[in-house]
């Protein structure tokens, strides 16, 4: 599997712009989390409602997206961790899919409930609903069961895991744009296990779903929403500034 060209010379973190399919424009990222030198991060509290360009660190990053389904207030859904600092308040923590990563950066994604942080949790993202569960993809029926948010196609946004635990995969998928109109979650999932996910979970989507690569926005925008959108949060990958301990 082609996984696109480095970014920024870094041979671990991978980017691909792949508009192979028909009516599917999609963004894929992936990281080798036994790479000491990049570190996945979480934007902070103080920094809600900003657009993802204007995050701290987000143009110097190697790449910053979108991240938590939020509340008028800039409030998460689910567990929230930046840095090991736990948000508070949070929406439905009890009913969030969740990827927790602890020092050094060794993730574990949490599909079913209970879900619930270690102390040791360093960063923590929340979404809704499961796309790949032990291998098992998402299918049209469980799509069936929230039509209008599942079973219709949108932009969106998921990360997930391989078999190991090794690599983390970050999609995100263009749409509301004409004949580009997104992806049905059970699409998205499909698109994913074929790369080799077997875990997965999708992340707030629609206008939020955005991305920067090295400071650029590589994203085409929804004809109904042209401007970056405020956000609760944005995930960043960026050099390490020292070996992880």
């Amino acid at each position: 599997m082609d996984w696109g060209l480095p970014v920024g010379g870094h041979a671990s973190l991978r980017y691909e712009r792949d508009d192979r399919q028909p009516g599917e424009v999609l963004h894929w990222l992936r990281l080798d989390l036994n790479d000491p030198t990049l570190r996945l991060s979480l934007s902070t509290p103080d920094e809600r409602g900003r657009t993802l360009d204007r995050f701290d660190g987000a143009g110097a990053a190697l790449a910053a997206l979108n991240a938590s389904f939020f509340s008028k207030t800039y409030e998460p859904r689910g567990w929230t961790v930046s840095q090991g600092q736990v948000w508070s308040p949070v929406m439905t923590p009890d009913d969030s899919p969740l990827i927790a990563c602890d020092r050094p950066t060794h993730c574990t994604l949490q599909l079913k409930p209970p879900y619930a942080l270690s102390g040791s949790t360093w960063l923590a993202v929340a979404g809704t609903p499961w796309l790949i569960r032990d291998g098992q993809v998402r299918g049209v029926a469980d799509d069936a069961s929230c039509e209008r948010f599942c079973a219709m196609p949108h932009p969106r946004t998921a990360l997930g895991l391989d078999r190991s635990g090794r690599f983390l995969t970050l999609v995100l998928a263009e749409g509301r744009r004409g004949p580009i109109a997104g992806l049905s979650l059970h699409r998205l999932a499909e698109r994913m296990a074929a790369r080799g996910v077997t875990q997965a979970f999708n992340l707030d989507g629609g206008g939020s779903s955005s991305l920067l690569i090295e400071g650029r926005s590589v994203m085409d925008r929804p004809f109904n929403e042209t401007a970056l959108r405020p956000l609760a949060n944005a995930l960043m990958i960026r050099p390490a500034e020292e070996p992880a301990r």
